[in-house]
């Protein structure tokens, strides 16, 4: 069994915005697979659906614990052995947004939500996919990156119209990366999708 994680905030204030890039990925992944609808579940404190890629049994959860609680759904969901086989769908400041990358076993790298997950599993052991959601300057290209209170309020606000346009790409990229990491392994994928 693969658990398939994606995190973001509850509540329809939330829906769109940057920090619920993962929230929005993997509804768009349910639909692209053919999963079923996703229903909510009590017993892992988040919304729930399960299907198969490949011969693959995957398990996909959305938590409505909000972000900064988000391990204690996922420590329901994934047992202390098969932490291996989680991939965790989030957004990513330090990435161009657009941009993707996965990597497994490293630190929170400032995230609540992976700090969260990483406290309340024991372990650093998880894939990640990485999503950017950061500006890239006009003038000089480098990314732009909002600090304090204006970090808050960047990734709880909305994408922009043209950013918004790109998702559907990224949907289909998310779609192409999962299935790869399930049915191929991390090493494979991070050899296909990561950037040089």
């Amino acid at each position: 069994m693969f658990y398939i994680v994606g995190l973001g905030n509850p509540g329809e204030e939330h829906v769109g915005t940057r920090h619920n890039i993962g929230f929005t990925l993997l509804e768009a992944f349910i639909i692209k697979e053919s999963f079923p609808q996703l229903h909510n579940s009590n017993t892992f404190s988040g919304l729930v659906s399960e299907g198969s890629i490949e011969g693959n049994e995957v398990m996909l959860l959305l938590p409505t614990t909000y972000m900064n609680a988000s391990g204690s759904a996922v420590a329901k969901l994934v047992p202390t052995n098969q932490t291996e086989k989680l991939i965790v769908v989030y957004d990513d400041i330090d990435l161009a947004f657009g941009e993707i990358k996965i990597s497994f076993g490293r630190g929170d790298g400032g995230h609540n939500g992976i700090k969260s997950i990483i406290e309340k599993l024991g372990s650093h052991d998880f894939v990640r996919l990485r999503v950017g959601i950061a500006k890239k300057s006009m003038w000089t290209g480098k990314l732009v990156r909002p600090k304090g209170e204006r970090l808050a309020s960047f990734v709880l606000g909305k994408f922009d119209r043209s950013e918004e346009k790109e998702i559907e790409t990224l949907s289909e990229t998310t779609q192409k990366v999962i299935t790869t990491l399930v049915t191929k392994g991390k090493e494979i994928a991070m050899n296909q999708f990561n950037k040089k």
